[in-house]
């Protein structure tokens, strides 16, 4: 009778050993996807970023690919809320000035092919200013589509 208990008892314990690990890969996190457009084209060179604003201890910074991004739920997120910010250094750039004087840090010497950095296109409310948010949820599909304007 002891020895039934024993097994019974070892049995369950493993069981629900085995259950708790299941998940150890994600640690509750989800897949998350979408895409980003600029003014209605996709934004090809960017960047899309998933902070979090509550207790969770994911965050996430993606490269868009074609204007979309798409994070596994093995390097996803946990749900609830993020702060997202958009950035890119989308834009034309042009070549120096070779009249100019020379600049501290040498980026103005004769025959340098250096150019100027490309300006941000995304407007700051979408970049360092973002106050744009959004619910990762544990079920259900997280795809979140951005049409910046």
């Amino acid at each position: 009778m002891l020895h039934r208990y024993f097994v019974g008892s070892l049995l369950l314990g493993l069981s629900a050993l085995v259950g708790c690990s299941g998940n150890d890969k994600t640690s509750g996190r989800v897949s998350v996807s979408g895409s980003v457009a600029l003014k209605g084209a996709p934004l090809a060179d960017g960047l899309i970023q998933f902070e979090p604003l509550e207790k969770q201890n994911t965050s996430a910074s993606v490269v868009l690919v074609g204007g979309s991004f798409s994070i596994s739920a093995a390097n996803g997120l946990q749900p609830g809320m993020y702060l997202v910010r958009v950035s890119t250094s989308e834009g034309q750039s042009k070549p120096l000035d070779p009249n100019a004087p020379l600049t501290p840090s040498g980026n103005n010497l004769p025959g340098s092919k250096k150019t100027e950095a490309k300006k941000p296109t995304v407007p700051p409310e979408w970049g360092e200013k973002s106050k744009q948010q959004v619910e990762v949820k544990a079920e259900g599909t997280n795809k979140f589509d951005f049409d910046i304007k």
